[in-house]
Parts: structure tokens; C-alpha cells; sequence
């Protein structure tokens, strides 16, 4: 018998909406934190859908499981962000100035991937999907564990250490590694239902893995404060911000996240977030000791990663009119009495020709003036530049997006890394990103 649908799906569906709406109007606070709440309202909306469907969900009936994933799913993420400061396939762009609204932007993001995926994967496993698949049975010894494990540390490491080649196997490296070890343990293992010619668990996390991917690029593309790849070799043709070639790695990212819980579970007497394993025992109680270890190891990790994140992969925060330095303090206190608070104001409010003379006039400076305002808020949002990398590119000559779009990536580069010799220059790759996108807006501009 079907159950009625849960309130936190209504309330799920109805946020998410609000929200759709919002961004485009960009009303805070969906516009800064609109990646959070479009997650958050999908996954309360799956949850409940799963539950309408067969009447037991992880929000309703496994709700310590729920909570428990969260801060566990902080914790898997920075590990591939703490990769990430070797990989550098990725950065931040627009995010809030303040840290603590950061850290917490950070900790909320992150919370979704796991309870993202495992939701959408009971879902699509409600629906009956892969129902009668079988294979052939498949039986590896304890050799070809060894094997696995090798392998996975093989693929670990060379990611890491030599990126430029290796940086894909970070999303199949801990499959490798630590599901022989969930075997040999007794924890929920992929191995165990390759013995047993059962692949059904494995084809609903590939393609659950597969639809998170896509509305992670769908809803990042449209947020504010985002994420941007500067994949090797691969960051021209895209989907969203993802280079169409990397959506591959989302379905193996979602075995890797499931193998490195259940190897947590291994910890808590094989207890998991799933029906079959979500097995309260009175007589296992989890010590307080153990707790407090545990918190105080993802705390610790967490504050570490969040500071290497903060130094390393953020790389803009949202720009402010009080930020903009190219424009003399007086005047940045008279913006706001003429209706310009923002920089999306000051663009809005010049786009003809008869508002940028009439801005002029109120202001009572030189239509010159206010142009070279203009062309340099322009440049300091495009791709979220940023107002600390306009002033590198300043030190080059380059104030405006017309003069970057002439610019050969590598050469500015070179140019711009002989005048940072106190600072660490940006990346070729997100170099190559700035000069790519000021071609198109140059394109696109009369």
C-alpha cells in the first residue's frame, strides 16, 4: 500500500521553485546560495517520492542514517578537494567575503553529494529500474583482491603526483582500493554481488551517479558563487562548466562514494544507510569516546581543508561597489543616491548611450570617466574575474575585456608571471578561461 507523500516533499518541491524563480531574478538570499537550496529542495523532494513509492525512506525511517551521512559526506568531498590542490581541475569563483558565511556555504554544499546520490539511487531503485539484471558470476581470490588494492593505491597516487596525465583516476582510485578490504571485512561489498551475478546495485549507482552530475553542472552553470574547470586538453567543447568528456567521471564517482562509505560502516559493526543494512541494535551502542574522536577528526580535517581552500581554489569573491578601487571614494558614495548599489546596478544603468550621458550628468564627471568605470566592472565580473586579479591584469595593461579577447593566453601568462614576481601568478589554464569568455562577450558586443 502506497503512503501519502511526506510534507518535506511538498515543502521540497515548492523551495525548489522559489528558488528556480529567484536566481534569475537575483534576489538573495537564493541568488548567493542558490547551488544549497536547489540541492537541499531535490533531495527532500527524492526522499519523499521514495517513500510515497514503497513506503520506507531514509529522511522518515533511517533519519539517524540521514543525519549521521551528512557530516560524513563533508568529509569524502574534501578528500577530492584536498586532491584538488594538486589537480587544480577546479576553482571558486563569487563567493561570500565573510569566512564564516563561506565555511558554512562550504560545510552545506558539501553535506548534499552524499545523501544526492544515495537518494537518487534508492529512487531510481524504487521505480524498479535494473530489477531483473543478472550477469555472469564472477569470482575474484584473495590474489586478485590484492591485485585490486595495488592497483587502487596505483591510481591514488598517480593522480595526484602527476596530474597532468593521471588527474582522471581520482574518481575510480578507492573503488579499487577499498572494496576488496569492505569484502575481506564483512561490509556491504560490490565484489559480494559480482559473486553473485547480481550487478543491479552497481548499474543504479552509475546512472544515479550519471543524473546527479548532470543537475550538479545544470545548477552550478546558473548560482553566483560556483565552480569553474580548467580540465587539461579539455576545456573548450562543454556541457554547462563541465567539459562534455568529464560528465564521464560522474557514474564512477558515485560507486567511489558509495564503496568509502560502506568502508566506514565497517567501523559501526557494518551498519549502513540502506534498508537491508540499517540495523539498530540496542546491545551496539557506538561510545561516547568513539564520538567524540570522530567529531573531532572531521572537524580538524575540515577546518584544514576549508583553509586550503580558502588560500588555493578560491579564487574571487563577490564583487562590491566598495571594492572598486578604480573609482575615487567620493564617488563610490555618491553611487548609491543615484540607485547604484551594485555592479549589476552600475551596468544595468549604462547599457544605452542616452543612460551613460544621463549618469554622467547627475554625477557631473566626464562621460570618459564613467566608461572606464564601466569597462572595468565589466572585466571584474566576466567568469568572475574578480577585483584582485583585475589588478594583475592591470600591471600588464590589460582594463578592459576588449584588450584581453586580443590576448594569446600563453603569452600573457608569461607577461603576467614576469610582473608577479611577490605573488604566485594565475594558472595558464585559468588564464586561457578569462582570454575564451572576453572573445565571446567581444563577439557578442556591438
Amino acid at each position: 500500500m502506497k503512503k501519502i507523500f511526506p510534507l518535506h516533499g511538498i515543502l521540497g518541491i515548492l523551495l525548489l521553485l522559489i528558488s528556480e524563480i529567484a536566481v534569475f531574478k537575483k534576489i538573495d538570499p537564493f541568488y548567493s546560495w542558490f547551488y544549497c537550496f536547489a540541492w537541499w529542495s531535490y533531495i527532500f523532494t527524492v526522499d519523499a517520492v521514495v517513500y510515497r513509492l514503497k513506503g520506507n525512506s531514509l529522511i522518515v525511517n533511517r533519519t539517524r542514517e540521514f543525519l549521521f551521512m551528512i557530516p560524513w559526506s563533508i568529509f569524502i568531498w574534501l578528500i577530492f578537494e584536498a586532491a584538488n590542490l594538486s589537480l587544480e581541475n577546479w576553482y571558486y569563483i563569487n563567493l561570500p567575503h565573510s569566512m564564516v558565511e563561506r565555511w558554512m556555504g562550504y560545510a552545506i554544499a558539501y553535506g548534499t553529494v552524499l545523501p544526492g546520490m544515495f537518494e537518487t539511487a534508492e529512487l531510481l531503485g524504487s521505480l524498479g529500474l535494473f530489477k531483473n539484471s543478472k550477469i555472469k558470476k564472477t569470482v575474484l581470490s584473495q590474489g586478485g583482491h590484492s591485485v585490486l588494492i595495488l592497483l587502487g593505491a596505483l591510481c591514488l597516487a598517480s593522480s595526484v603526483l602527476v596530474p597532468e596525465y593521471f588527474f582522471s583516476l581520482i574518481w575510480v582510485g578507492f573503488i579499487f582500493l577499498l572494496d576488496p578490504l569492505n569484502y575481506r571485512f564483512g561490509s556491504q561489498s560490490l565484489l559480494k554481488d559480482l559473486e553473485e551475478g547480481n550487478p543491479r546495485k552497481i548499474y543504479l549507482l552509475l546512472v544515479a551517479g550519471l543524473i546527479c552530475g548532470f543537475l550538479w553542472e545544470f545548477w552550478n552553470f546558473w548560482a553566483l558563487s560556483k565552480w569553474v574547470y580548467t580540465v587539461p586538453s579539455f576545456d573548450r567543447a562543454k556541457g554547462f562548466e563541465m567539459p562534455f568528456l568529464g560528465f564521464l567521471g560522474f557514474p564512477p564517482f558515485a560507486v567511489q562514494a558509495y564503496v568509502m562509505y560502506n568502508f566506514i560502516s565497517l567501523f559501526r559493526s557494518g551498519r549502513g544507510w540502506e534498508e537491508s543494512t540499517c540495523r539498530p541494535d540496542p546491545e551496539r551502542k557506538t561510545r561516547l569516546l568513539t564520538m567524540i574522536l570522530t567529531a573531532i577528526l572531521i572537524g580538524s580535517f575540515s577546518i584544514s581543508i576549508f583553509r586550503a581552500i580558502d588560500s588555493n581554489t578560491v579564487d574571487s569573491y563577490y564583487p562590491r561597489l566598495e571594492d572598486a578601487y578604480w573609482i575615487e571614494p567620493q564617488y563610490r558614495r555618491e553611487l548609491p543616491k543615484v540607485g547604484i548599489v551594485t555592479f549589476d546596478d552600475l551596468l544595468s544603468k549604462t547599457r544605452e548611450k542616452k543612460e551613460m550621458d544621463e549618469l554622467a550628468l547627475r554625477l557631473l564627471i566626464p562621460r570618459e570617466l564613467l566608461i572606464q568605470w564601466v569597462e572595468k566592472a565589466r572585466l571584474v565580473q566576466l567568469k568572475g574575474l574578480g577585483v584582485e586579479n583585475l589588478r594583475i591584469l592591470e600591471g600588464v595593461g590589460i582594463d578592459s575585456i576588449s584588450t584581453l579577447a586580443k590576448e594569446d593566453p600563453e603569452v600573457l601568462y608569461d607577461e603576467i608571471e614576469q610582473v608577479s614576481r611577490e605573488r604566485v601568478p594565475p594558472q595558464e589554464a585559468k588564464i586561457r578561461v578569462w582570454v575564451r569568455e572576453a572573445k565571446k562577450k567581444a563577439r557578442s558586443s556591438p
